[in-house]
């Protein structure tokens, strides 16, 4: 009995006991613990052993690259300029295209003005000079109206190319004034002696234009007026009148120089004074006729062309002879000296 009731006590706690953990299962906020199990895991720690790996390469600082030697700078060199070579107009002188009576006429110059000398004919007779309002920038005068001191060197001047003559114009048939009548053009004196000089004279209305021919080609002047002339040989001078309706006229007059034959004639050459103090000035003049060229020289310079009546202005810094050399148009050859002496 006893064995019974213990078997079924047994039995009856086994049975609460199953009761209680099913309700503990389901019961709401009844938390059974989980139950934890702790693994452990074994890890071993290597220290890794030095590896004989190449080292990295210590990039080594880059070498300076040579710069090129600045270069040199050549010294400038010292240019030693020429000096100008210029000359002064003695009396009116025309300007032409090229060196010679046939070229066009530029424009003319009155005495006393300053012009720059940019060349030369062969023979020195006529100058190139500096002359911006022709189209190639130069223009031409006669040597023997340019005054250029004596003591400048021709001969440093290039030999300019002339440019070919123009198309030659018909010339107009010359008139001639009527018996009893003035004539528009004439001089005070148709025959003169060497050395001697005259007055041009010429009077016409109602024109264009006016041009005289003295030597030296067409020179614009005015209808009324007149030019002193020292004529070195017989030479006729012409007038040419363009009328309003564009025709021409031409007028011409002839002065003869008396007992001027192949040989020249000097008639004055002088100085103001053969003896001056140092610093002083001394002009020289002269005339001359009949002459084929005419040439003066200061002391050693070079000589150099001149009109056949003329003067120049001097200061000697010593004692200096002056030279004038005349050639004749039969060939013949004559000099004349004068001496200036300078004292203290």
């Amino acid at each position: 009995m006893s064995t019974q009731r213990s078997g079924l006590l047994s039995a009856s706690i086994a049975f609460v006991a199953l009761l209680l953990a099913m309700l503990a299962c389901t019961a709401p906020g009844l938390t059974v613990p989980p139950t934890i199990t702790a693994v452990v895991i074994e890890t071993s720690t290597t220290t890794p052993q030095a590896t004989d790996m190449p080292a990295t390469p210590v990039a080594s600082a880059p070498s300076p690259t040579p710069m090129p030697a600045s270069p040199t700078t050549p010294p400038t060199p010292t240019i030693t300029a020429t000096p100008a070579l210029t000359g002064t107009t003695k009396l009116q002188t025309n300007i032409r295209n090229g060196p010679g009576a046939g070229y066009t006429l530029l424009a003319s110059l009155a005495p006393g003005l300053s012009v720059k000398l940019t060349g030369r004919s062969a023979d020195k007779s006529w100058w190139q000079i500096d002359f911006t309002a022709s189209p190639d920038g130069r223009g031409w005068v006669l040597a023997a109206n340019v005054n250029v001191g004596a003591g400048v060197n021709i001969d440093a001047l290039p030999i300019a190319s002339a440019p070919p003559l123009p198309t030659a114009v018909p010339i107009v048939a010359t008139v001639t004034a009527a018996p009893g009548t003035i004539p528009a053009f004439r001089a005070d004196k148709a025959e003169l002696a060497a050395g001697e000089c005259t007055t041009l004279r010429w009077d016409v209305d109602n024109v264009e234009a006016v041009f005289l021919n003295s030597g030296s080609g067409d020179m614009p002047v005015v209808g009324h007026d007149t030019l002193v002339i020292c004529p070195e040989d017989t030479y006729t001078y012409t007038l040419r009148v363009v009328n309003k309706d564009k025709s021409e006229q031409r007028f011409a007059y002839t002065v003869k120089i008396a007992g001027c034959g192949g040989a020249p004639i000097i008639s004055l050459f002088e100085a103001s004074a053969t003896e001056i103090k140092a610093g002083e000035k001394v002009t020289i003049a002269w005339a001359v006729s009949c002459a084929q060229a005419l040439y003066f020289k200061e002391g050693g310079n070079q000589r150099v062309p001149v009109a056949g009546h003329d003067s120049d202005e001097f200061q000697p810094s010593k004692t200096t002879s002056y030279h004038l050399i005349v050639f004749g148009k039969d060939g013949s050859r004559i000099d004349k000296d004068i001496t200036v002496n300078v004292v203290p």
